[in-house]
């Protein structure tokens, strides 16, 4: 009767605690990385193992172009942590998805800010959450930054993990896209008095001009540089987008207009008459004028790839090139020796992520690794 007694207590003890913790992750809104740190908590050794190997992974110098997807594969016996640094521009959106749902493999995904060259923020910028494998950042200052992701520990699954970026604002020109920008920001201006603070988008006359967010019409005219022009505001304290060289306007300040309305349309009015009709994109911000480029760029959406990815291998020739990125044009760390020991932690195309030893890691082309089986 008294071990009955102490079994339910036990239990009622244990279900309360696990009330406990979901009221308090409701309150405190842990991330991924911080609820998997929890399953391994009360073990010293594998505390140390897992700090250690998340630190150098942060402290590695790999690089990862975009858009990319890699495949990789988690290990029930070690962190298997894949960290790249990647380049980003103001008006990008990131986006890091997998192809593995989280009640198959949690992964732990968080992106640092490079506060410097050299100097990454401590707390990361983005963390992902709970039963959820996938990452949506605005991207609002131009740098470098770090992405560490960490597989769910205890489990061995496949999966594959895609990275890439898409325009936070929709195209301005109805119908155009990428080719139809013909002039940059930064171009000189002026003979060389000024510079474009834009891109020029080429089409028709008459082509429309599309509102590229949701907001409201700040100001219209006819004045200047610019000829016939629309200033579109994102928000009440948000960026403006200048339309400018229009043919002809059909909007009103003050106008509230969706994604996709019509604003004008395609001319070469201001000191644009002698050039071909286009219209001439800007956004202006608190701090000035920025690239509206990043803004409104197509870009390639990468569908997931099925590679296979061996475990361990040997390296084949007599100096086996490691590299910081998965091509030759990538910065190269050393060469390795023949029968050179190596774990593979993920693939990039026809390139293994490989781990020589717990501060050694870089990529390197599958036709110098022979796969151990």
């Amino acid at each position: 009767m008294k071990s009955h007694f102490r079994f339910v207590l036990v239990f009622i003890v244990l279900a309360s605690c696990k009330q406990v913790q979901k009221v308090s992750d409701a309150i405190t809104n842990p991330s991924a990385r911080e609820i998997f740190e929890r399953t391994f908590e009360n073990n010293d050794t594998l505390v140390k193992r897992y700090e250690f190997l998340y630190s150098n992974a942060k402290k590695n110098r790999l690089k990862l172009e975009l858009p990319s997807v890699l495949s990789a594969k988690s290990d029930s016996l070690d962190f298997r942590v894949l960290s790249y640094t990647i380049e980003l521009q103001r008006g990008e959106r990131l986006k890091i998805e997998s192809d593995i749902i989280a009640d198959s493999l949690q992964l732990a995904i968080d992106v640092f800010e490079f506060e410097t060259d050299s100097i990454m923020s401590e707390k990361p910028l983005l963390t992902n959450e709970p039963e959820s494998n996938k990452i949506d950042f605005d991207v609002i200052k131009t740098g470098k930054y770090k992405v560490v992701i960490l597989p769910e520990f205890s489990k061995t699954i496949n999966f594959s993990i895609k990275f890439y970026t898409e325009p936070t604002l929709a195209f301005p020109v109805s119908g155009k896209n990428n080719r139809a920008v013909q002039s940059f920001w930064g171009a000189p201006r002026g003979g060389g008095t000024r510079s474009h603070k834009g891109i020029d988008i080429f089409a028709k006359r008459g082509t429309p001009v599309v509102a590229a967010t949701e907001g409201f019409i700040s100001n219209t005219g006819n004045r200047g540089l610019g000829g016939k022009q629309v200033w579109l505001r994102d928000g009440l304290f948000g960026q403006s987008l200048y339309y400018a060289h229009l043919d002809s306007i059909v909007v009103a300040s003050g106008k509230r207009v969706k994604i996709g309305d019509t604003l004008g349309f395609v001319g070469n009015t201001g000191n644009a008459k002698t050039t071909a009709p286009h219209l001439h994109f800007g956004i202006y911000t608190r701090g000035g004028a920025v690239d509206p480029y990043p803004f409104v760029k197509h870009t390639e959406v990468p569908g997931f790839e099925k590679l296979d990815v061996i475990n361990e291998g040997v390296t084949r020739l007599k100096n086996n090139e490691l590299r910081l990125g998965a091509g030759v044009n990538n910065e190269k760390i050393q060469d390795l020796n023949d029968k050179t020991s190596v774990i593979v932690i993920a693939k990039n195309n026809r390139w293994y992520h490989l781990k020589v030893n717990d501060s050694l890691q870089g990529f390197m082309h599958e036709s110098l690794v022979k796969p151990i089986k």
